[in-house]
C-alpha cells in the first residue's frame, strides 16, 4: 500500500496540478459560459473519461510505451497540438462570423463538449510524461506498483472532478449574465487565443 506520507504528498501535488490553468479548465469554462451548465459538465465528463484511459494504461503497464516507442510521443504531441489549434480556430472564426441572434434558444448538444474534453485529455502527452516521471517516486517498483499508480491517478482526477464542476457552475452563471452581448464575443476571442497558445506550447514541448 502507498505510505500515508506519500499519499499526502501526492494529494497536495494533485491539488496544485488541478488548480493550474490549462486546456481542461479553459475548455470547461468556455463551454459552460457559451452553451450553459450542461455543456460545461459534458466537457468535464469527457475529461474524467480521459482519466480512466490513463488509469487503464497505468494498470496494464502500457503508460511507459509512450516514452519507449521512438516517435510515438512526438506523434501524439503533434496531433494534440493540432486539435487544440483547431478548437482555437473554431472559436476565433465564430467571433469573426458571429451569427445574428434570432431570439430562439437552441437546444444544447452535449456530444461535442464531451468529445472535446475527452480528446484534449487523451491527446495531451505531457500529462502522460508527467505521470511517468512522478508516479515512480510515490509507488516504487514493486508488483503492486501499477495498482497504486491507478489509485493515485484516480485521486488526481477526483480533485479534477470537484474543481471542474465548480468552474462549470461559476462560468455558466457568468455566461448567463453576459448573454449574447459583445462581451461574449470578447470572451470567445480570448478563449480562442488561449487554445492557440496551448497548442503552440504543446507543439514546442519535448519529452
Amino acid at each position: 500500500m502507498t505510505p500515508t506520507s506519500s499519499l499526502l504528498a501526492w494529494t497536495l501535488l494533485s491539488v496544485a496540478i488541478v488548480l493550474s490553468p490549462g486546456p481542461d479548465t479553459i475548455l470547461v469554462a468556455g463551454n459552460a459560459a457559451r452553451r450553459g451548465l450542461r455543456a460545461g459538465l459534458a466537457a468535464m465528463a469527457g475529461i474524467e473519461v480521459g482519466g480512466l484511459w490513463y488509469m487503464a494504461l497505468c494498470g496494464f503497464g502500457f503508460l511507459s510505451v509512450l516514452n519507449a516507442v521512438p516517435g510515438l510521443f512526438a506523434a501524439v504531441r503533434i496531433v494534440g497540438a493540432l486539435y487544440l489549434a483547431y478548437l482555437g480556430y473554431k472559436l476565433l472564426r465564430g467571433v469573426v462570423k458571429a451569427a445574428p441572434a434570432d431570439g430562439a434558444a437552441k437546444p444544447v448538444a452535449i456530444g461535442a463538449p464531451f468529445r472535446q474534453g475527452l480528446l484534449t485529455n487523451v491527446l495531451n502527452p505531457k500529462l502522460a510524461m508527467f505521470l511517468l516521471a512522478a508516479l515512480p517516486q510515490f509507488v516504487g517498483s514493486g508488483p503492486d506498483a501499477p495498482l497504486q499508480g491507478v489509485l493515485l491517478i484516480g485521486i488526481t482526477y477526483a480533485f479534477g472532478f470537484v474543481w471542474l464542476t465548480l468552474v462549470a457552475l461559476f462560468a455558466a452563471k457568468a455566461g448567463a449574465k453576459v448573454g449574447q452581448s459583445p462581451a461574449m464575443r470578447w470572451i470567445e476571442g480570448a478563449l480562442g487565443v488561449a487554445f492557440l497558445g496551448f497548442a503552440g506550447k504543446l507543439a514546442l514541448s519535448r519529452n
